[in-house]
């Protein structure tokens, strides 16, 4: 993986670095980036006042000032080889297979996204090798009981939440899972997951106190990434699509909509908003994304006004919509969906069933396959929640809970075969 994230570096250098701003809010990252990186100003009144949370550029920064572009890739690097290293590992302890971590390591490693991502100036980069730290390190005080790990865990959590928010909810919806799961109910008597969920909100917390003590509004950030421009935006683009005239009050509200107002929008009209729930988790959990590689980063078929908003604005939708279809790219896309929906079909599938078996499994269960289920579990739900708060979903928010549905899937996949060989043996 290593070898090749540094050839496709060495195409990054020979095209001048031109995908390393063509990721979601590429071009924001990098002129906030600039500007703390030469910043000469007080630096907490300039951070509170960026559109984008700390996270987004303050890990990048030092490479930023090192070596450019090339420091923050090869940084970006590093933690992609990193977390695929880390999936091979996990996968070592839960498959039976001899090559189920060499298998596991590379298809993780070269899901599409986690090829793209290292080399272009997004949140994923950072916010997913972190998030496979969590689990990793999780697991780890699970097995050994030590509260190490489970610190060093709780501290990857926390950054990836300072660089996107919405990873918190893995927090509440693990433990709400692990109440309701005996073996890992009585994981909880111990202090190990307390420390974790403590360290994870800490980084949080503190950057939330220095905001509000600075600006005096409670908060986290001034930009639109947020819960109330996204809620705001939500309707404001579902309600156009289905010809209704959003209020007034929602049409002035700049800041961003509270979830009671959006609440409010979803009872009024509830069969627009329950079609655009569907379109964003099945974006989400459906979409290919091999585009992240063709378009975003190869910039095959880029459309400078936007290539995702040709169809919208096409003066002939029909042709635009077949021409889109019959594309290279879109046909590749298309493929790329159907693996994908199948591979998450089954990922629902299997976590349903092993959450039946886990929640009538003894306290003194196997730690392992026990909150690797709850974690998928989790992650699901997580990012069904995260399509939810966005106003447009893109598959890119599943990209932190993949490698949680790679090794859940190595491990239902050696329980499913285990349970061939025993039925086998039974009827011969």
């Amino acid at each position: 993986m290593l070898g090749l994230h540094l050839l496709i570096l060495a195409y990054d250098a020979a095209t001048q670095f031109r995908a390393f701003s063509w990721g979601d809010r590429g071009l924001e990252r990098t002129r906030i980036l600039k500007i703390f990186a030469d910043l000469h100003d007080p630096l907490l009144p300039a951070m509170t006042q960026s559109p984008i949370v700390p996270g987004e550029y303050a890990f990048a920064l030092i490479p930023w000032r090192l070596a450019g572009p090339t420091g923050v890739i090869l940084m970006q690097i590093a933690l992609a080889v990193l977390a695929a290293w880390l999936v091979a590992r996990l996968a070592g302890r839960i498959a039976p297979w001899p090559r189920a971590p060499l298998a596991c390591g590379l298809i993780y490693g070269c899901i599409p996204q986690n090829l793209a991502f290292p080399h272009q100036l997004v949140t994923e980069a950072i916010v997913t090798p972190l998030c496979m730290v969590w689990l990793y390190a999780t697991l780890s005080g699970l097995r050994g009981g030590r509260i190490t790990p489970f610190l060093i865990g709780g501290l990857a959590l926390g950054l990836a939440m300072l660089t996107r928010p919405v990873v918190m909810l893995m927090l509440p919806v693990t433990f709400a899972l692990a109440l309701l799961c005996p073996p890992a109910r009585a994981r909880l008597l111990g202090p190990g997951l307390y420390a974790m969920a403590a360290m994870a909100l800490l980084p949080f917390a503190i950057w939330v106190a220095i905001f509000t003590a600075i600006t005096g509004h409670i908060g986290y950030n001034t930009g639109s990434a947020n819960l109330a421009w996204n809620l705001r935006s939500k309707i404001l683009i579902t309600e156009k699509a289905n010809g209704i005239t959003p209020p007034e009050d929602v049409v002035a509200q700049e800041a961003g909509a509270s979830p009671a107002r959006f609440l409010t929008e979803v009872r009024l009209h509830p069969v627009p908003f329950a079609k655009a729930a569907v379109l964003d988790t099945v974006t989400v959990f459906v979409r290919g994304n091999t585009t992240k590689i063709t378009v975003d980063y190869l910039g095959i078929g880029r459309d400078p006004a936007g290539w995702r908003q040709q169809l919208v604005y096409a003066h002939d939708a029909q042709k635009a919509w077949l021409a889109q279809v019959l594309s290279p790219v879109f046909l590749l896309e298309e493929a790329g969906s159907l693996l994908t929906g199948l591979f998450f079909a089954f990922v629902l599938w299997r976590v349903l069933a092993m959450l039946r078996e886990a929640m009538r499994a003894a306290p003194s269960a196997p730690s392992d396959p026990v909150f690797l289920t709850l974690a998928a579990a989790a992650w699901l739900i997580n990012v069904l929640l995260s399509a939810q708060m966005v106003d447009q979903a893109q598959g890119r928010l599943r990209n932190p809970a993949e490698a949680a549905f790679v090794l859940f899937a190595a491990m239902a996949l050696g329980r499913m075969g285990k349970g061939l060989k025993k039925g086998s043996m039974r009827g011969s």
